[in-house]
């Protein structure tokens, strides 16, 4: 038995060493990198990274995480065009690789999730009444209310704070990391390992939020401002809004996803750079579809 044991520890002990070498290698070529300005070596870093860090979703037994797995998938979609003022533009056309989000904050399932308008007043009319009913006339008042108010056509429906769909957390801080493919593009999933290793190379030289007006968020400079510009080539990252971190996903990022007990609709609530919404998707055949896309807050 000691002896199963001693050779469990030693094979743990060599896993975790051969892990330590391969950051090592890393962290040394993105180095070399950057002092030669080697794009070909900053590549060679990526194909590493891509190699090394690879989907897990097979690993995954929940069927809510499993099917949650699939909603990223129709969800993520950073070529797409985005609008910014009156023109439209794709942020990610001319970069080799996309970094993927390697974890998702929360999966929650709601008791149902309402679409149509007939959906949204039977579901809100049933709430006001589980709600009071004992009394009728609040019951009345309630749901004259609902008629003359506007709720949106999703999860949350609004308020009141009784008629909001009752939501159950699945999983929390899930490693998370979908299959996901695109024609002349390499994936990488962000993991915390490789979080720590880009922000010892970037560092953390920043102009701080509205030094030159209310509008301007902060951004990098000087050595910092440098090795992003070289990092760029290979891959687009952001200086985080407030100061003080870096945004290093590949756009968009969801945060949540919430999907009803049949597993056929679902929302996603995401970021994109700084600002983010809700997505809602439907299951149709087998397939996971946007359906309808909505940015609800900027920072």
């Amino acid at each position: 038995m000691k002896r199963k044991f001693s050779v469990i520890i030693l094979l743990l002990l060599t896993a975790v060493m051969s892990v330590m070498a391969q950051g090592r290698q890393q962290v040394e070529l993105l180095g070399k990198a950057y002092r030669l300005h080697s794009t070909q070596m900053l590549y060679d870093f990526f194909d590493n990274w891509s190699e090394e860090v690879q989907s897990n979703e097979k690993e995954v037994n929940n069927p809510y995480v499993a099917e949650a797995h699939k909603v990223f998938a129709a969800f993520y979609q950073p070529l797409q065009t985005y609008r910014d003022s009156n023109q439209r533009y794709t942020l990610y056309d001319e970069k080799k690789y996309f970094i993927v989000q390697g974890s998702l904050y929360r999966i929650r399932v709601a008791e149902c999730i309402p679409r149509e308008q007939a959906e949204i007043d039977s579901f809100v009319v049933s709430r006001i009444r589980q709600t009071y009913y004992m009394d009728d006339s609040l019951q009345n008042m309630w749901i004259e209310r609902h008629k003359q108010k506007n709720f949106v056509p999703y999860y949350s429906i609004g308020w009141p704070h009784f008629t909001r769909v009752p939501l159950t957390t699945v999983d929390s801080a899930v490693s998370f990391r979908p299959p996901v493919h695109f024609d002349g593009k390499k994936v990488v999933y962000l993991t915390d390992g490789y979080k720590e290793l880009l922000n010892s190379f970037l560092g953390n030289c920043y102009v701080e939020l509205g030094t030159y007006n209310i509008m301007q968020t902060a951004f990098s400079k000087g050595k910092s401002r440098k090795r992003q510009e070289f990092f760029n080539k290979a891959a687009l990252i952001f200086y985080g809004h407030w100061g003080g971190y870096w945004e290093y996903v590949t756009f968009p990022e969801a945060n949540c996803i919430i999907l009803n007990p049949e597993m056929n609709r679902a929302i996603v609530l995401f970021r994109f750079i700084y600002e983010g919404g809700d997505m809602y998707l439907e299951k149709k055949d087998g397939e996971w579809t946007v359906v309808d896309t909505r940015f609800t807050w900027i920072e």
